[in-house]
């Protein structure tokens, strides 16, 4: 159990991605209300994800390929069904979600730009 507990750890920043781009999916129903996705829709996107990307035996390739392929395939499939006035609103959240995630964009700097 130890192990598993252990390789489970190292995998982390892989499931805090989907967690960042799930609630930014969710959040796209405050601009549309059209725009509403299941959370076991997002599951299936996010398991494909895993089943179709590049594999690699080294741990750090695997996770860079795991955040790129997801971060990528999500946004592809969503947009598909985004108005074109609300793909770069949706791509701004991204991309702010996940550098507030990582310390890039301070809770500061993000009180100053709303």
């Amino acid at each position: 159990e130890a192990e598993i507990n252990e390789a489970r750890e190292l995998y982390r920043r892989v499931p805090a991605r989907g967690s960042i781009l799930y609630f930014v999916v969710a959040d796209l129903g405050h601009i549309d209300n059209m725009y509403q996705f299941s959370l076991t829709y997002f599951s299936m996107l996010f398991n494909k994800c895993i089943d179709v990307s590049e594999k690699s035996e080294d741990l750090d390739e695997r996770l860079a390929i795991l955040l790129d392929f997801i971060t990528n395939f999500v946004f592809r499939n969503i947009c598909r069904g985004l108005f074109q006035e609300h793909k770069m609103i949706f791509s701004f959240l991204i991309a702010t979600s996940i550098e507030r995630a990582s310390g890039v964009i301070t809770n500061e700097e993000w009180d100053f730009f709303l």
